[in-house]
């Protein structure tokens, strides 16, 4: 096991509690839940009044960004403020996901997010919180992270994921939801920082009966009509209730921040993110723009909503900077504190990267203002997006602003190179007179008691190899 670095531990070694009565720290992350599946950001159809309920007494994003289109990535720069494409992991885990003629070659991303890289579970375990995580991990090995001890690496006090049973029954809901009970029993007399990783809404669809059912009498909505992907989304909504009951039952409500979020985009094929474009898996909006809810009282504003842009990079330096710990600036390089907004102050613009060179929409991106530029690299085409005007990504115009999208191809490419992002390179066997194919698995999933859980037996194919170190 690689040790953290000296160095970050004297970074925070010397820090202490400063406030009398230290916050608890609660972070809810649902899977692929897109942005309008709450009935507080929309949905026509999905009932959500648990989650509502955060937002009615506490702050609402509406420009709140994943630093991803997919999971892994996403789930890494909320640990590290880093982007994903500065951390060198880009793509969910574990596999390699190759189409069978490709014109260009997706780069070996990461199979394990970096032990050595400072992480926010780290920094806040060193300032005296105890530190747990219940769920999705998907950054690296889980039979090591979760049974062998390896979260202890990370900074993480407990670790525990659901059973498989429970996840083929509702995707571990009531089991995550009971753990993340008992440990705020039993950690109620000392500061922690608890992440609840839930497996839903993510596929497959799991949830049982009587949260379907919920539905019998709803009225489909126009753009969302899956009735068992809104049984997922409820029974969601109940475990938040029996969160929310259990901190005022232990007198922990007043004093816990209760942070809601999504890693990435809801899938298409299962929802509606409309009128955002796109979806899981690419960078229009319906793909990385997320929900973000946070509540903590007597000090955010009931029901207030900010149209500042955030992403998931900004939870590390928030995290320290709410506990006056200082910020570390050389861990959380692409992170910035988001408390002064949910203090209720105005934001500045910001400029935001993302970087995704794989599977069938391999994409960058660069966000500045209201500006937005989608490089879609296999065929090299460039788009350019006004959000204030266009917020569906609707309207072209690179066409109408060509000093504008010269300006913002050179930053995206600065900073692609400065961040040493992992590059797509051209495929030397590719045969322009077949079809790209269809996109397969290369890898070895991870084990799981003990046995490996699917093994990918085919070879990487030649032009790929060279690519792997």
């Amino acid at each position: 096991m690689i040790k953290v670095s000296v160095y970050f531990f004297l970074m925070v070694s010397a820090l202490t509690l400063c406030r009398a009565e230290t916050p608890n720290i609660l972070v809810v992350v649902a899977d692929d839940l897109g942005v309008v599946d709450l009935s507080c950001y929309g949905s026509d159809y999905y009932k959500t009044p648990a989650i509502d309920s955060i937002a009615a007494q506490g702050l609402r994003f509406t420009r709140a960004y994943s630093a991803a289109s997919v999971c892994s990535p996403t789930r890494a720069s909320i640990l590290t403020g880093r982007y994903p494409h500065r951390v060198h992991l880009t793509d969910a885990l574990p596999w390699d996901r190759l189409f069978e003629n490709p014109k260009k070659v997706p780069p070996c991303h990461l199979k394990e997010l970096p032990v050595e890289l400072p992480n926010i579970a780290q920094a806040m375990q060193a300032a005296g919180y105890r530190t747990a995580l219940f769920g999705k991990w998907h950054l690296g090995n889980e039979e090591q992270f979760f049974t062998a001890g390896e979260h202890v690496a990370y900074g993480f006090d407990i670790a525990e994921d659901c059973s498989w049973k429970e996840r083929a029954r509702d995707k571990g809901v009531d089991e995550l939801t009971a753990k993340t009970i008992r440990f705020l029993e039993t950690n109620k007399q000392k500061p922690f920082l608890l992440f609840l990783m839930h497996h839903v809404p993510h596929v497959p669809i799991a949830s049982p009966k009587e949260a379907q059912a919920l539905y019998d009498d709803v009225p489909k909505g126009r753009y969302q009509k899956n009735q068992k992907y809104a049984g997922m989304i409820s029974h969601l909504d109940q475990s938040i209730q029996q969160v929310l009951d259990k901190l005022i039952e232990l007198g922990l409500y007043d004093n816990t921040i209760l942070v809601f979020t999504s890693d990435n985009g809801g899938l298409s094929a299962l929802t509606s993110n409309l009128p955002f474009r796109g979806g899981k898996g690419d960078l229009f909006e319906g793909g990385v723009r997320v929900p973000l809810l946070v509540r903590w009282p007597e000090h955010i504003e009931p029901g207030s909503v900010s149209d500042s842009a955030v992403i998931s990079t900004d939870y590390f330096p928030t995290f320290l900077d709410l506990v006056e710990q200082g910020l570390m600036p050389s861990a959380h390089i692409d992170g910035k504190s988001m408390l002064p907004l949910w203090m209720g102050e105005a934001g500045v613009e910001r400029r935001l990267y993302w970087h995704f060179p794989h599977r069938a929409e391999p994409s960058s991106a660069l966000m500045d203002g209201d500006w937005k530029l989608i490089h879609h690299i296999a065929p090299n085409d460039y788009k350019l997006f006004n959000l204030a005007s266009d917020p569906d990504e609707k309207n072209d115009l690179a066409v109408e602003y060509p000093e504008k999208m010269k300006r913002y191809k050179k930053m995206l490419e600065a900073h692609l190179q400065a961040s040493g992002a992992q590059r797509m390179r051209s495929n030397p066997s590719w045969d322009p007179e077949r079809a790209r194919g269809w996109l397969r698995n290369f890898g070895v999933f991870y084990p799981v008691g003990g046995k490996i859980y699917q093994k990918v037996t085919e070879e990487y194919p030649e032009w790929f190899k060279f690519g792997i170190k």
